[in-house]
């Protein structure tokens, strides 16, 4: 008998149920920060300083300060619905119940890739009153 075991006893309980075996397992819910504009699912480790995401989050007027990255195994712990756009980053993993989901390939192919880049554009213009971006 462990030293739990033990002291679950003398306290009577002699039968317990684990309410979230998930947590055992070492999965655990990633919680979205409220002031969140954008989520980047990828697997790669990014750096939201670069000229390329700048530039990105500058179009979708977001801050990388209001950016949060997660991975694939990480997308299965979100809360849903996704209210906030997603942005799949050379991943194949798809949010499930997002409203908005830009998709492109890894980073280091949509700097070097004229094509991604446009194609990432036209998916930012078309949700364009979600981030605010045209001119007047």
């Amino acid at each position: 008998m462990t030293r739990r075991d033990k002291l679950l006893e003398q306290m009577g309980i002699t039968q317990w149920v684990v309410r979230n075996p998930t947590v055992l397992r070492g999965e655990r819910g990633v919680r979205i920060p409220e002031s969140t504009k954008l989520i980047i699912i990828t697997d790669e480790n990014l750096d939201l300083n670069s000229r390329l995401l700048k530039d990105i989050f500058l179009t979708m007027n977001v801050s990388s300060a209001d950016v949060v990255c997660i991975n694939s195994e990480q997308l299965n712990l979100i809360p849903t619905p996704i209210t906030i756009p997603c942005w799949t980053l050379g991943s194949e993993a798809k949010p499930e119940g997002s409203k908005i989901t830009f998709i492109s390939p890894v980073l280091s192919e949509l700097m070097v890739s004229r094509d991604a880049k446009q194609a990432l554009w036209k998916q930012i213009y078309q949700n364009d009153e979600n981030f605010n971006t045209k001119t007047i």
